[in-house]
């Protein structure tokens, strides 16, 4: 199992992806044991989404309508990992 923090990247942009609601919120509560924060709050009280942008100050973000297609273009500065491969 890795551990989210070592997913912060500087060079990249790194979005986490969920595959359900059951998923992501066991995202969030790793995230909160690792000591993340989401807008301020801890992770656990935000609501699941399918998409979540680890920033390197150990925040994480809704991912909005450019962040989207940021994570689907490919580029080299960007990694996109299913929440599976942190979690289990």
């Amino acid at each position: 199992m890795k551990t989210i923090t070592s997913l912060i990247n500087a060079n990249k942009k790194v979005y986490v992806r969920m595959s359900s609601d059951e998923i992501c919120k066991a995202f969030f509560a790793q995230a909160e044991n690792e000591g993340f924060l989401f807008g301020g709050m801890k992770p656990t009280a935000k609501h699941p989404s399918d998409l979540i942008a680890v920033l390197s100050d150990k925040t994480l973000c809704y991912v909005g309508t450019i962040g989207r297609m940021a994570a689907g273009s490919g580029a080299e500065n960007v990694c996109v990992i299913d929440a599976e491969e942190i979690l289990f």
